[in-house]
């Protein structure tokens, strides 16, 4: 009976060291640098840590939302993607050049300007994005026929000559000074907040260089011209560039405008067309042509024009924000002036050529 029961216990014994965790003696090293343990079958191996178990999660790639972004169809949708606390730079510089020629003479001029501005998102709510914008730097150059040059700069210091130096005052009156906008995730301008401070700070700052009727004068052009519709117009032209359907690759769209300006008449269509969408760039290529003309007399004395212009260039977006990473636009206009009377004629040929560049 005492050999059963010492059977049983010695069994008993046997199988608990089955379920308790071995402890593997070590002997050695492979290639590798792992352990060597001797497994019951007499065979060395590596030893297996509990890490060796473990199977690591691969990590979860999150795919960023995009601007310009592939919907059904193999066509593309578009939408500003803009980001709460981060601000958006925007730099335009416009240079033009015009030459007027009546056969005998010719006359040329120039000009240049550029202004930056920046554009912070204060915050986003059911896709409206409330934007600070906060004006940086202005600067523009004029030279006359004669050759002459003058010009500003709101980074140096006033100019001394007084035909100039009002300008100067009122850019640089703006520097630092921010006004609220309000956009969709089209471009579209809303809202515009915040102008009358901006106004009359302008206002105060040329008031020691003019006589009370040039006062009363700028004060209403500084009304207009820093007014909701007007800043909403010059965002809308440059910022509002999407369609308002899906397009494929290479597909077009357009959006015309009548000109009705007294005897002139004529309209202006843009087309853009999607060139290429890459990760970190969409390309959109522009062709745009204008045609103007009208006539009117007075006392015998008749008056015509045309004028016909071209426009070329690209612009290239952030893929992930929307926002402009570079525009190149190209303008070139020929203006036909005609005027004829007591058995005279004379024709004035001018032509402007300007370029666009933005950021």
């Amino acid at each position: 009976m005492k050999k059963i029961l010492l059977a049983i216990a010695a069994i008993s014994t046997f199988v608990a060291c089955k379920n308790e965790k071995k402890t593997d003696t070590v002997v050695g090293k492979n290639e590798a640098g792992q352990e060597l343990v001797v497994n019951e079958t007499g065979d060395t191996i590596a030893k297996i840590t509990s890490t060796d178990s473990v199977t690591t999660p691969a990590a979860v790639t999150v795919e960023k939302p995009l601007a310009v972004y592939k919907a059904t169809d193999d066509q593309y949708a578009f939408k500003y993607n803009l980001e709460k606390g981060k601000t958006y730079p925007l730099t335009m510089a416009i240079q033009s050049t015009h030459t007027a020629s009546d056969g005998k003479e010719t006359m040329k001029m120039s000009n240049s300007s550029k202004k930056s501005i920046e554009y912070t998102v204060k915050d986003v709510q059911n896709g409206i994005y409330t934007l600070e914008v906060n004006s940086k730097h202005y600067s523009e150059k004029m030279t006359g026929p004669d050759g002459k040059s003058i010009s500003y700069d709101t980074n140096s210091a006033k100019p001394t000559d007084k035909s100039i130096a009002v300008s100067w005052s009122i850019y640089k009156a703006m520097i630092g000074k921010s006004y609220t906008m309000k956009i969709d995730q089209k471009g579209k301008v809303i809202a515009v907040e915040g102008l009358e401070p901006i106004r009359k700070t302008i206002e105060n700052s040329v008031k020691q260089q003019l006589n009370a009727e040039e006062q009363k004068m700028l004060g209403e052009v500084i009304k207009n011209s820093l007014s909701k519709d007007v800043l909403a117009a010059q965002f809308e032209e440059t910022m509002n560039i999407y369609p308002n359907k899906n397009l494929k690759l290479k597909e077009s769209w357009s959006d015309s405008q009548n000109i009705n300006e007294g005897p002139m008449k004529g309209n202006i269509t843009m087309t853009r067309t999607l060139s290429s969408v890459e990760p970190t760039k969409t390309t959109i290529t522009v062709k745009g042509v204008q045609k103007v003309s009208g006539s009117e007399s007075q006392q015998e004395v008749k008056m015509s024009a045309n004028a016909n212009a071209d426009v070329n260039g690209s612009i290239i977006l952030d893929t992930e924000s929307g926002w402009i990473n570079k525009v190149s636009l190209t303008k070139k206009e020929t203006l036909k002036r005609t005027v004829e009377g007591q058995g005279q004629k004379q024709t004035m040929t001018e032509t402007v050529t300007t370029t666009t560049n933005v950021n």
